[in-house]
């Protein structure tokens, strides 16, 4: 079934669209397992312009998990969760999810096919448990194997970071089938030491109030002692508060102004 693109919020001026991020499973809270998931999520919806207003790290508990997805998934545009979709006894996040939307748990015979082809042989009984989906939930083929699987606004994917990274190319392309734009992004790069600039940086945020401005002090570059980035969806805006914040601290402590995200 084709999936509808994520509800996100309009991209008017002034306004973003946004997810919630859970990271799911006991590993990632007993450090068994580094979590490579949670940065490649963040990294994915920055380049898409998405703002993620929060990431939790969540224990293998139904509750739990079933109350954070309910919580995002009406606080945030759309929410992404990894982990916890294997047929193993601590692998619940498809019951929490559906306890989260109060939906039943019903067999799906076409995941069910695409699960033996993915295996290569008939699915034991345990296997079998990974064809039951919340009712309404919808299959979202991928390149590759695995689906990409929703529920409403919540998109559900596994824990193995590759199949993660092809869930998320889907991911994007959603998003930007639906024309989710992201705000511009400058960064400006000064050789003065930021508590020496605290001044000057707390008017220009005052200034420009609608203009996301954050400060970073640097001490292994060979060239700048101070990062600045502005995010806003008006690049004019943008380019103001970079103009303010250069004749502020001084063209002579500048270095340069980087547009757009690094490589």
């Amino acid at each position: 079934m084709q999936a509808d693109p994520p509800r996100a919020e309009p991209t008017a001026v002034g306004s973003r669209t946004t997810a919630g991020v859970v990271v799911i499973g006991n590993e990632v809270l007993s450090a068994k397992v580094a979590d490579a998931n949670g940065p490649q999520i963040l990294n994915s919806l920055a380049n898409l312009g998405v703002r993620v207003g929060e990431l939790a790290v969540v224990a293998d508990d139904v509750d739990r998990i079933a109350s954070v997805v309910a919580d995002f998934s009406r606080r945030f545009s759309f929410v992404i969760t990894t982990g916890g979709v294997g047929p193993t006894h601590d692998d619940c996040t498809w019951k929490a999810v559906s306890q989260a939307f109060a939906a039943p748990m019903v067999f799906r015979a076409e995941l069910a096919e695409q699960l033996r082809e993915f295996v290569g042989a008939d699915l034991t009984p345990e296997q079998q448990r990974l064809a039951h989906l919340p009712l309404d939930a919808q299959i979202v083929p991928v390149i590759g194997r695995w689906p990409l699987f929703r529920m409403r606004n919540v998109y559900v994917l596994p824990g193995v970071p590759a199949l993660v990274a092809k869930n998320l190319k889907q991911i994007e392309i959603l998003c930007r089938e639906q024309g989710v734009c992201g705000p511009t992004l400058a960064t400006a790069y000064f050789t003065v030491d930021e508590w020496l600039a605290v001044a000057h940086i707390d008017a220009v945020v005052a200034a420009h109030s609608d203009v996301e401005i954050g400060s970073y002090p640097v001490f292994d570059a060979p060239d700048y002692r101070l990062r600045l980035t502005f995010e806003h969806l008006d690049a004019q805006r943008v380019q103001a508060a970079v103009d303010a914040i250069v004749q502020a601290i001084g063209i002579a402590q500048w270095v340069r102004t980087q547009w757009g995200r690094s490589p």
